[in-house]
This record gives C-alpha cells, sequence and structure tokens, in this order.
C-alpha cells in the first residue's frame, strides 16, 4: 500500500531512521488480525511549507510477509484542507526520543490526492482530529477512529462511554467498505450502535441498532432495532433486558471491549 503510494507521489530511498520511540497505535490490520499500518500520536505536529499549513505523523507500514522490504518508517504529510498526501523521510529522533518537528527532502509539489481506501480514510482520520491519542489537532467530526480490516471500520463517538455498574456503554458506528446486503438485499453502507459490555464475564450486547445507506449527502435509514435514545445518551439502557454473548476472540468488537473495560483514557 505505500508501495504503491510511494509510486504515486515519489520514489523514495532507503529508510534507515528509526520512529520516535513512542508505543504505536493500530489503524488498520489485515484479515489475519496483522497490523497493516500504525501511527506513533506523540509525532503528530503541525507546520508550515511554502505557506501552506501541513500536519506530519510518522507511521509504521507492515507489508505482506511476501514483500522482500519489511516495515517501513515514513513520515506522512498531509494538507489538510486541500485533502493531499505526501511521503517522505522522517528527520532523525533525538536521544531522548523527542518526536520530529519537521521532515527532510519534502516539498508541497509532492502533495497529491492519497490512493482510494486506506489511506484515503487515513488522511481524514487525522484531519478531522480522529486518531486516537493525538493531541492538538481539532475534532471535526465527533467520531473517534478505532480499528479497521479489510472489509470494516469502527469509529466511536468522542465523549460517547459511559459507565453503568459493572457494564461499559459506548455509540459506535461500523462502516461496510464496499457495502454490504441484508437478507432481504437492501443496501446497508454502515451501522451505528449502542454496544454494552460485561467486564465481569467479558461479554457484549447490542443495545440499539441502525442500518443506514449513504443518499448522496445523506443517511438515509434501512434498518433500525432498539431504542434511538440511547445513541445520544448511552446511560438509559437498561441493562437487564439485553442478552449478552461472546465476541470473536480478535475481533473489532472484542478488542473494542477489551479497550473499554480497561478504562483507555483514549476512548474517554
Amino acid at each position: 500500500m505505500v508501495k504503491r503510494l510511494i509510486v504515486i507521489v515519489f520514489a523514495l530511498g532507503a529508510l534507515n531512521v528509526l520512529a520516535n520511540a513512542a508505543a504505536l497505535s493500530p489503524f488498520a490490520h489485515d484479515a489475519a488480525g496483522g497490523a497493516v499500518l500504525e501511527f506513533y500520536p506523540a509525532t503528530a505536529v503541525r507546520f508550515n511549507a511554502q505557506g501552506r499549513d501541513l500536519v506530519s505523523v510518522t507511521v509504521k507500514e507492515t507489508p505482506p510477509a511476501s514483500d522482500a522490504r519489511g516495515p517501513i518508517d515514513l513520515a506522512l504529510i498531509a494538507d489538510c484542507r486541500l485533502r493531499q498526501l505526501a511521503a517522505s523521510p522522517v528527520a532523525e529522533v533525538a536521544k531522548d526520543g523527542t518526536p520530529p518537528t519537521a521532515v527532510v527532502g519534502f516539498k508541497t509539489s509532492d502533495l497529491k490526492s492519497p490512493p482510494k481506501g486506506m489511506y484515503q480514510r487515513f488522511v481524514t482520520a487525522l484531519c478531522d482530529g480522529e486518531l486516537l491519542g493525538v493531541q492538538g489537532l481539532p475534532a471535526k467530526s465527533g467520531w473517534k477512529h478505532f480499528l479497521e480490516s479489510p472489509l470494516r471500520g469502527l469509529y466511536f463517538a468522542s465523549g460517547g462511554v459511559r459507565t453503568i455498574g459493572k457494564y461499559r456503554a459506548a455509540s459506535v458506528r461500523l462502516y461496510e467498505f464496499g457495502g454490504t446486503q441484508l437478507a432481504d438485499g437492501r443496501h446497508v453502507d454502515a451501522r451505528d450502535a449502542v454496544w454494552v459490555i460485561d467486564c465481569e464475564r467479558k461479554l457484549g450486547a447490542v443495545a440499539f441498532e441502525r442500518a443506514f445507506a449513504r443518499e448522496g449527502d445523506h443517511n438515509q435509514t434501512v434498518q433500525s432495532i432498539g431504542d434511538e435514545r440511547a445513541f445520544a445518551d448511552p446511560s438509559i439502557v437498561e441493562v437487564d433486558k439485553l442478552t449478552f454473548g461472546q465476541a470473536a476472540v480478535g475481533s473489532m468488537q472484542a478488542r473494542f471491549g477489551d479497550a473499554l473495560c480497561v478504562m483507555n483514557p483514549d476512548l474517554q
């Protein structure tokens, strides 16, 4: 994927500078659950080049095992106004782990529209302040990106997590990349839902779900179950009326539930 990006943007030389030592956060994984694209939250910085306000963040892409290149560390540079992207070697990282504040070998002419798919979504998440753990970039959409796979992307409503005794409840949005169909053939692009996690038993339940299709700039409801009011205020959920079950091991639902139950500060 970054290989494709490099071809579109410009050919990069070998990168032998390590990214910032801060912890990586996952953005996307493959069908087997392996990390495909990760980013270093502490490296997200604003800077100005030739009069353009830009954002840079250091990422690590892990190509398929068959790719001899191995993992690659790059600074992705975005013009959020034009939604353009470029890749550049990262500046050398200080020994104390201070995030880089500039990139090298970058020209504004390198900025291009990102490839459709994962990198296009990454630019949106970066520019709309949706990346988990990234500070200082304004939140615009009200959503936070949690994780995605080749088929789906999971977001949660910023500030929409509630504690109900031993339970955690959150308003989430599950995007279906490429769309999907209900049993009756109706098309669905995404689902808004309220997920409730029993943190003692490690079980989950759905308190509300609305499947919708995109119609221009609007969401057209296709199917809805449960009390829609819970989406705005998950604390009203009556947990004793829910049916709980086990999420598939390693699934986005299971990983999100684990993050909720350890009270991950980024989810609050």
